[in-house]
C-alpha cells in the first residue's frame, strides 16, 4: 500500500512538467550595452555657437552587438535616432533618423533653431552622452527717422531670430530705452530727440536659454533745429570771402555771425539734404541766421527767404 502511494504521487509530480521544451532564446538588453559600448557622438566645430536654423554636423559609431532571433540567426539593427533637447526643458524629440554602416559609424545634419543638447539613440537603446549646442541669437535692426526736426520721435525697430519674447536695449543720444519682442521676436521703440546734432542708434540683446546675444547698429539720425535763412551770391562772385576763399557760382557754404569759420553742419530742406561749411560772415539783414550760396540754395531747392533746418 505505501509503495502504491508512492506511485501514486511520483506520478502527479510528472503531470507538472510540459511533455516538450521551449527553445531558450538569449538576447542582450541594451542595458549591458552600456558603458564602454554606448557609441560616441561629436559635432562639428562650430557647433558650440551656429546661427538660428544652421543644420549642425552629427556624426559618430555605435559598436555592432549582435542580438540572438528565435531561429538562431543573429541580427544587428543599424538604425540611429538623432534628438535634441531644448535647454531648460525635460523632453526629448526626434530630430533625424538615420542609418549607421556596416561597422556602426554614423553622420548626419540636423537643423538647430535654438539652444539645447543633442544625442545619438541606437535603435537597441544604447544612448550618446548629450553635448549642448548654443545657438547664437540672429538681431536685425533699422532706425526710421534718418533725418529728424527738434522735438520728433525717432523710431527704431527690428526682429530678432529666433523669434522668442526677449529682452531689448537700445542705446542713442546718450539714452536707455528698453524693451521686450513678441513672440515672433519683432520689437518698436520711440525715443525723442531734445538736442540737435548726430546720433548712432546702437541695439542689443542679451543672451537667454533660447539663443545667446547678439547686437547690431540701427543706424544715425540727425535731429535739426528751425532756422531762418536768405541768400546771396550775384555781385559777390570772384570776391574773397570773410574766411578767406573765393566765392564762385559752384561754391557750396554758409555764412554766419558768430560760428567758427569752417564749422561743419548739415542744411536740411523739404526732404533734401547737404552738407556746408561755414565760409563766410553775415545775413546782416532782419533775423534772419544763415545766408546760403547760390550753389547751397539751387541744391536744397530754396527760395529768396524762408525756414532751413540746421545740424548747429
Amino acid at each position: 500500500m505505501k509503495r502504491f502511494r508512492r506511485l501514486r504521487r511520483r506520478r502527479a509530480a510528472l503531470a507538472l512538467f510540459p511533455a516538450t521544451v521551449a527553445l531558450s532564446i538569449t538576447m542582450i538588453a541594451p542595458s549591458t550595452a552600456l558603458g564602454a559600448d554606448a557609441g560616441t557622438s561629436k559635432f562639428d566645430a562650430k557647433a558650440s555657437k551656429v546661427k538660428p536654423g544652421a543644420k549642425v554636423k552629427v556624426k559618430g559609431k555605435f559598436p555592432a552587438i549582435a542580438q540572438t532571433q528565435a531561429g538562431g540567426a543573429a541580427k544587428s539593427s543599424r538604425k540611429v535616432s538623432i534628438q535634441f533637447q531644448p535647454a531648460g526643458k525635460n523632453r526629448w524629440r526626434k530630430a533625424k533618423t538615420t542609418v549607421s554602416n556596416k561597422d556602426g559609424r554614423y553622420k548626419e545634419r540636423v537643423k538647430v533653431k535654438r539652444t539645447g543638447f543633442l544625442r545619438a539613440v541606437h535603435a537597441d537603446g544604447r544612448t550618446t552622452k548629450p553635448d549642448r549646442v548654443r545657438v547664437k541669437a540672429k538681431l536685425r535692426t533699422k532706425l526710421k527717422n534718418r533725418n529728424a526736426k527738434l522735438g520728433q520721435k525717432v523710431k527704431v525697430k527690428g526682429r530678432v531670430a529666433p523669434g522668442t519674447k526677449r529682452k531689448i536695449v537700445v542705446r542713442i543720444g546718450g539714452d536707455k530705452v528698453k524693451t521686450k519682442t513678441n513672440r515672433k521676436g519683432k520689437f518698436k521703440v520711440k525715443w525723442k530727440a531734445d538736442e540737435v546734432g548726430s546720433y548712432k542708434a546702437k541695439v542689443k540683446t542679451p543672451g537667454n536659454k533660447v539663443a545667446a546675444g547678439d547686437k547690431d547698429k540701427a543706424g544715425k539720425t540727425t535731429v535739426y533745429r528751425p532756422a531762418q535763412a536768405s541768400w546771396y551770391g550775384p555781385g559777390f562772385y570772384g570776391n574773397r570771402t570773410a574766411c578767406g576763399q573765393t566765392l564762385t557760382t559752384g561754391t557750396v557754404g554758409v555764412a554766419h555771425k558768430t560760428m567758427p569759420c569752417g564749422t561743419k553742419l548739415k542744411l536740411h530742406h523739404k526732404g533734401k539734404t547737404v552738407k556746408v561749411k561755414v565760409i563766410d560772415r553775415g545775413p546782416y539783414h532782419g533775423n534772419r541766421e544763415f545766408d546760403l550760396t547760390g550753389a547751397t540754395k539751387q541744391k536744397l531747392g530754396f527760395g529768396s527767404t524762408g525756414t532751413v533746418w540746421a545740424s548747429k
